[in-house]
């Protein structure tokens, strides 16, 4: 082999040489820089900072998608309680670059990065009572998912730039900030703005036969329509719980009114056909236990209950301006033919009968009780509540072609007659809750005959 036949070898060598790392040194010598660069971004995926991967990337810092990034990365679009748990669940982050998956080609890379979180839709499907049990559960998580993002890569200016910020594979990373919490979107223990109570004076409540509080909820509340979260309100009076309501499903309205009261509540305490006088407070409870809201008020009664009408022309009284309304005629029946004036007996009378139409849609049954004083000054002491009565009984509506009546008498046994004196008739609703009327008749010292 001569000289110049070495020479034309080790030259083509040469050439052969020059052009493999021509054509393959970008993947030799930039293989490192392109893994680097997606550690970088990696890195500040895990940290969540936009500014800095926006620096590393093509996408312009003034855009559009540069500014949602920084608000999404930021949570500007999440509710608090949201925000927490997407907390956790990027705080358990991790990452591995996939250096098998590397390629290039001219000043174009890729590689494949691995991020590792908590499996948060496992975790989703348990209930929890607040907020806080699901945090914990998810940083306590053992189950993992695994998302890929094909991190694309352009040489500018010497330096690899991400390419593909935003895109549709970055985004899936980022898909546990869509996850739905349910009610815990909420926080329940913030979600009553305020609360007035309607129709109440400075001082309270005056004479008063309902409370009503009026709720105002912050306007996330419809966040929880059609979620199944319910509240119930109870109500205490002077420190012990009278009455709780039934379940009230929350997220349809940003306002709701609660009432309690003579109507609604056949067990409120009264006092002279009004709610007792004391110190009732409203608290709103969530069904996980939360408590939302309470408020209290005080109920004043200034009006004293009568025990005997001062009606001695008719001899009745009916004090419920609900159930007067309804009152067509009343009167003492003229028993035997005993009566002598429209409320009086003769000392012969052995029965007394108090009897009135009424509307015909009422139909109640009524409780009714007589009382008996030998005076007017003894009649004026007595309270219809508290003493004892004579007898008592229940009236149910009586329905005839001529309407719809009630009758309350009184008998003796056989052969006796009425003690002489005052009878009082106390007349009252079903649940005996309410006053509605009084009647009294008096029983006369001779006979009815005596007195024609």
């Amino acid at each position: 082999m001569n000289s110049n036949t070495l020479i034309k070898k080790t030259g083509a060598l040469v050439l052969i040489g020059a052009m493999f790392f021509s054509l393959c040194g970008c993947s030799m010598f930039s293989k490192k820089d392109v893994l680097a660069a997606a550690r970088e971004v990696a890195e500040n995926i895990e940290d969540f900072d936009a500014d800095r991967l926006l620096s590393l990337s093509t996408l312009s810092s003034g855009s559009d998608k540069a500014e949602d990034l920084r608000k999404g990365l930021n949570g500007d679009y999440l509710d608090e309680n949201t925000l927490k748990f997407c907390t956790a669940v990027r705080k358990t982050i991790s990452f591995q670059i996939k250096e098998d998956t590397f390629t290039a080609k001219g000043k174009e890379a890729s590689v494949d990065i691995e991020f590792k979180l908590a499996d948060y839709k496992s975790v989703l499907k348990k209930d929890y009572k607040n907020i806080d049990e699901l945090v914990s559960a998810v940083r306590n998580s053992d189950d993992t998912v695994k998302v890929t993002y094909t991190a694309k890569f352009v040489k500018e200016d010497g330096e690899w730039l991400l390419d593909n910020l935003m895109g549709s594979s970055f985004l899936s990373i980022f898909e546990f900030m869509d996850a739905d919490i349910g009610a815990l979107a909420v926080d329940l223990s913030k979600a009553v703005k305020g609360s007035g109570w309607g129709d109440a004076g400075s001082d309270g409540y005056e004479n008063a036969k309902k409370l009503s509080l009026k709720v105002e909820f912050a306007s996330d509340i419809t966040k929880l329509a059609g979620k199944g979260v319910k509240m119930t309100y109870s109500v205490e009076k002077d420190g012990k719980k009278v009455w709780t309501s039934d379940a009230i499903e929350l997220g349809n309205d940003t306002s709701i009114q609660l009432d309690y009261g003579t109507e609604q509540n056949p067990g409120a305490e009264m006092k002279s056909n009004c709610l007792a006088a004391g110190k009732y407070k409203f608290t709103l409870t969530a069904d996980n236990g939360t408590v939302m809201h309470s408020a209290d008020v005080d109920v004043k009664v200034t009006i004293k209950e009568t025990t005997t009408p001062s009606t001695t022309s008719k001899g009745y009284k009916f004090y419920d301006t609900n159930f007067a309304s309804k009152v067509l005629n009343a009167s003492w029946a003229n028993v035997d033919q005993k009566r002598v004036s429209a409320a009086s007996y003769g000392s012969d009378a052995a029965a007394v009968s108090f009897q009135f139409q009424v509307d015909p849609s009422v139909t109640e049954n009524l409780q009714f009780a007589y009382f008996y004083s030998a005076n007017v000054a003894d009649a004026l002491k007595i309270n219809v509540r508290q003493d004892k009565p004579v007898i008592s009984g229940v009236a149910k509506p009586i329905v005839n072609a001529n309407g719809t009546f009630y009758a309350m008498g009184l008998k003796t046994k056989s052969g006796a007659t009425m003690k002489q004196g005052l009878w009082i008739l106390a007349i009252f609703s079903e649940d005996k809750q309410t006053l509605y009327g009084l009647a009294d008749c008096q029983v006369l010292p001779k006979p009815a005959s005596s007195y024609k």
